[in-house]
């Protein structure tokens, strides 16, 4: 009889939990409110031209007015025309901000953005991808470069020859050089030696 009793407590707690979680209401979900463009900040394009210029040199590079974008309730940025040579489609920014219940208008920073048709660096490559292509392009190099044994195959030959040829022109030399030896010294010839008999017996006779 007990156990009855705890099993159809234990089934109305969860038909009552059930019933809970359908009926719960839905909290609606969170609105996003568009900022309010604060008066005294938009007034302040002067400021705003002002703190652009200050670390530029050549007034000229800041152009016209081009608008504002509001961000919080009082905070907001100032875009202007930028003509600096190598930055066409850039802008000048100055954003500016007050305190509640304050009048005085603070520039929080200045500077360039980018805009669509901006002409800008290339993505950046990690150093160790930028090195690995490098030595991917120096392996394919000498892959494709012929070796030292292939690039001239005939030099072997050719300096044999080079030897066999010099060879031959040396034993000539030494022949013409013998015979000039032979001259300079007025080596008697063999054609000579009756004539000197002769003239020895003509001195016995007499």
């Amino acid at each position: 009889m007990s156990e009855t009793t705890a099993s159809e407590t234990t089934a109305s707690e969860t038909t009552a939990s059930e019933t809970t979680t359908e009926t719960a209401p839905q909290r609606p979900a969170g609105r996003t409110r568009t900022p309010k463009q604060d008066p005294i900040l938009t007034a302040a394009v002067d400021l705003a031209r002002d703190a652009v210029l200050a670390p530029v040199t050549d007034a000229s590079s800041v152009g016209e007015y081009l608008g504002v974008t509001a961000h919080e309730d009082r905070l907001l940025t100032h875009l202007f025309d930028c003509r600096l040579a190598g930055y066409p489609g850039w802008t000048w920014y100055a954003t500016v901000a007050r305190a509640p219940r304050s009048k005085h208008v603070t520039v929080c920073e200045t500077g360039l953005v980018s805009g669509p048709d901006s002409l800008l660096a290339p993505d950046w490559v990690p150093w160790e991808e930028r090195m690995q292509a490098l030595q991917e392009q120096e392996a394919q190099d000498e892959h494709d470069s012929p070796t030292e044994g292939d690039e001239h195959p005939d030099d072997g030959q050719d300096s044999a020859d080079a030897e066999h040829a010099g060879d031959g022109d040396t034993a000539p030399a030494e022949e013409t050089s013998a015979e000039e030896t032979s001259t300079d010294g007025e080596t008697p010839h063999p054609k000579d030696e009756p004539a000197a008999s002769e003239d020895a017996e003509d001195g016995a006779a007499s």
